[in-house]
């Protein structure tokens, strides 16, 4: 069975319909729907779907609803929920299943950290996304500004071929700019 990931990023994304579409389209296929019934995932399905969602919004935030769960489809239904989701505001990506993580950085002694997630572009040109997590108590003000912030703050992509030393460095820069620029707007 093939594994798929898919992952939904932005700021403010439309959570309401985001949700009825994994009720509709992808619930009805949980693995834990099958489980309680003790059924096998539908003889048609040939596709493990996962899915989650970052908002960039602290506020619109829903803290990966769907991360743990497990669809069971096939290529027709993949490409109907891809395409309701490419109707809905923000980035619907197709992602790298073992691609994803975590980035702690230690900055003036304070602790900021990252969830890591693979994005597959293409076979050549793959690359990590960043994103500012809440698993750190520092990042709670950088987050609660980052909607008002330049786009090009919001989220850090990286290579996905470079060095460790290489992206803690991204990162740590990355998070530098995010706190300029936040010590910026408050003057």
């Amino acid at each position: 069975m093939k594994e798929v990931f898919i992952f939904s990023y932005g700021c403010d994304l439309d959570h309401n319909n985001i949700d009825v579409l994994v009720k509709e389209r992808l619930m009805p296929y949980s693995d834990h729907r099958s489980y309680l019934r003790n059924e096998m995932p539908p003889k048609e399905s040939d596709i493990c779907l996962k899915y989650d969602v970052f908002d960039i919004n602290r506020n619109k935030h829903k803290d990966n609803l769907y991360s743990l769960d497990k669809f069971y489809i096939n290529k027709v239904r993949l490409e109907a929920f891809m395409y309701s989701l490419s109707k809905l505001k923000g980035d619907h990506i197709y992602a790298n299943p073992n691609v994803r993580g975590h980035a702690t950085v230690n900055l003036d002694n304070v602790e900021y950290t990252a969830r890591v997630y693979g994005a597959v572009v293409d076979e050549v040109d793959d690359k990590r996304l960043v994103f500012l997590d809440e698993e750190s108590l520092s990042n709670v003000e950088l987050r609660e500004k980052l909607p008002s912030l330049p786009s090009d703050l919001q989220f850090l992509t990286m290579p996905i071929e470079i060095t460790l030393e290489e992206r803690e460095s991204l990162v740590s820069e990355w998070i530098q700019r995010i706190i300029c620029e936040v010590k910026n707007k408050k003057k």
